[in-house]
């Protein structure tokens, strides 16, 4: 019974085995990989839809920025805090806070005694001046005369000796009281008597001032602006007083507090961009004109001064701005827009241009970033030409073909 069984199990394994090799392989089926897509090319309207711009890869020198914040102050080269220059009494005030003065502008006046003093020894110094002008003539004329007696021994010669000292004693006096005069003037024109440049009806008339008069103007010294009036009509103001606030407002100075690791990268003349929270659209260019030298103590920052023109008068005094300085890395680069650069798989690409309106995606590899710019240092040539504008919608179209070639 055992032998018949073992018989039965050796047939059915044969069996088996004779099915296995007989059977041919069950079929496989080969999937193939999908093409991507090598170019885009757009139709002129599609071109146009997209505001398609273009820009070549070029060598530029490379630049960082340095950021920090900053205050917006006057120039303090040009602001000026006036003083009397003697003591007096403010006969009118003829400007208003605000009020945008030319050089020469008269802004008040005062009746002040040393004027009248001054011109008092003016007149006595211009009268000593003609005397000694005719007493100069009279000794030429008397000189010339003894020559003449002298030359026919009908004068000693002591004589013609003391004429000639004469007529240089007179020549001296002529001088002494030119400097006294040109003295006074100048003492004059410290107090600046003059007219209104525009006379109102409560403008005080100081021309023609005779030596009593008192009267004295103060004026502009420059362009600017009117921020102060420390004085009133009738008030009596002494010397050292500030009366007047005179600003010239069409440059202003950007203080901007930098940390000590970015101040190797700053340059006295550099390029500077200014952005406040009033103008968040606009971008106000200036220079570098002073790095301090030394740091604050406590936050061991420099600071800076940014020389900003405010040619708009937009800007004001003590504005918070944010302050970028162009600093050079001292290297070129291979740079394109930032417009430029897409990024697909995290891999950052360019579009370059193979004709008009057909474009090729190629990877390249980044370095340095600045304002609008981007370096590449391998993948890309200069010279060659790359999407800007409009090459989000390049990216787009060539990810939708390439998803559309494994469908």
């Amino acid at each position: 019974m055992k032998f018949i069984i073992l018989l039965v199990v050796a047939a059915l394994a044969g069996a088996a085995g004779w099915f296995l090799r007989g059977s041919p392989p069950p079929p496989t089926s080969a999937v193939e990989a999908p093409a991507i897509p090598t170019d885009v090319a757009l139709t002129p309207e599609a071109a146009r839809n997209f505001a398609l711009a273009s820009a070549t890869a070029e060598l530029q020198p490379l630049i960082t920025m340095v950021r920090a914040t900053g205050m917006l102050g006057f120039n303090e080269l040009r602001l000026a805090h006036i003083t009397p220059l003697a003591r007096g009494r403010v006969q009118s005030v003829e400007v208003s806070v605000g009020d945008h003065l030319a050089t020469g502008t008269r802004m008040m006046v005062l009746d002040a005694l040393e004027l009248a003093e001054a011109r008092y020894n003016l007149s006595n110094a211009e009268a000593g001046q003609r005397q000694a002008l005719a007493e100069t003539q009279t000794a030429t004329a008397s000189l010339a005369r003894a020559q003449d007696l002298v030359r026919v021994g009908a004068l000693a010669q002591s004589e013609l000796d003391r004429r000639r000292a004469d007529l240089a004693r007179a020549e001296a006096a002529v001088q002494t009281r030119a400097t006294e005069a040109e003295h006074w003037r100048e003492m004059l024109a410290r107090y600046s008597p003059t007219g209104a440049t525009h006379p109102g009806p409560e403008t005080v008339r100081i021309t023609g001032a005779s030596p009593p008069d008192a009267l004295g103007a103060i004026l502009a010294p420059f362009d600017g602006t009117v921020m102060a009036i420390g004085a009133t009509p009738g008030e009596l103001v002494e010397p050292g007083r500030d009366i007047l606030t005179l600003a010239d407002l069409s440059v202003l100075w950007v203080q901007a507090d930098v940390p000590e690791r970015d101040l190797g990268a700053l340059r006295i003349g550099a390029a500077a961009e200014v952005t406040v929270a009033a103008f968040p659209g606009l971008r106000f260019e200036g220079r570098v004109a002073r790095i301090a030298d030394q740091l604050d103590a406590r936050t061991g920052t420099a600071r800076v001064r940014v020389e900003l023109p405010n040619r708009d008068g937009l800007l004001r005094v003590n504005m918070f701005g944010a302050v970028a300085i162009q600093t050079p890395l001292g290297r070129d680069g291979l740079v394109v827009p930032e417009a430029a650069v897409q990024m697909v798989d995290d891999q950052p690409m360019v579009f370059i241009a193979l004709a008009e309106h057909r474009f090729a995606p190629r990877a390249v590899v980044l370095g340095h970033r600045q304002p609008g710019f981007a370096e590449v240092t391998a993948g890309l040539q200069a010279g060659e030409v790359v999407a800007t504008t409009g090459s989000f919608r390049l990216k787009s179209l060539w990810l939708r073909a390439r998803a559309g070639g494994g469908e």
